[in-house]
């Protein structure tokens, strides 16, 4: 067995009775780069969307957090846009930019949002916002979606039964009101 290091090149080579040699370049210091670079990306982009937040510029703000993978910060920022005068629509539009990785993505949050019954409306009326976007027409020949749509439909017709039983309800009690 025999080992080499050349201090020129930062190489060490490893040989053994195998007649194979190993060549090693330690990349130590270029990977502690890449890590503080791209912490110091992600730090810029959560900036910029408290910026945009801040700016009350809502659909760059979904689009963001969808890309800096910020599940609630997005559900917050889609609340946001609903709040507006024509949010529906404003949401749609940013819907349509959106590309078929930030679509998988929207879906598993929605899937997640849809499990809490405080997060219903929200959710609801994103996934009615993405299922009249014009892109809704490619979802059903794409498998990596499938997954999502199929964990969104228990919660929504849990929650769809809940809303009839309420209206059911509400109904009795103004035909017993108005006796």
């Amino acid at each position: 067995k025999a080992v080499v290091s050349t201090q020129s090149t930062g190489t060490v080579i490893s040989g053994a009775a195998d007649s194979l040699l190993c060549f090693w370049r330690d990349v130590t210091a270029e990977e502690e780069a890449e890590v503080i670079e791209e912490e110091k990306v992600a730090s810029e982009q959560q900036q910029e969307l408290r910026n945009l937040l801040f700016q009350g510029r809502y659909a760059a703000a979904f689009s963001l957090s969808i890309t800096l993978n910020m599940p609630y910060k997005c559900l917050t920022v889609a609340e946001k846009i609903l709040a507006v005068e024509d949010g529906t629509n404003q949401l749609r539009s940013v819907i349509d930019n959106l590309g078929l990785d930030e679509i998988e993505t929207l879906l598993e949050y929605l899937a997640t949002w849809n499990t809490n019954s405080k997060h219903t409306i929200t959710s609801q009326t994103v996934l009615f916002a993405l299922l009249s976007s014009r892109k809704s027409l490619d979802f059903s020949s794409n498998p990596k979606l499938r997954v999502h749509w199929e964990a969104l439909i228990p919660y929504t017709e849990r929650h769809f039964e809940r809303l009839t039983k309420l209206q059911q309800n509400s109904t009795f009690l103004q035909y017993t009101w108005d006796r």
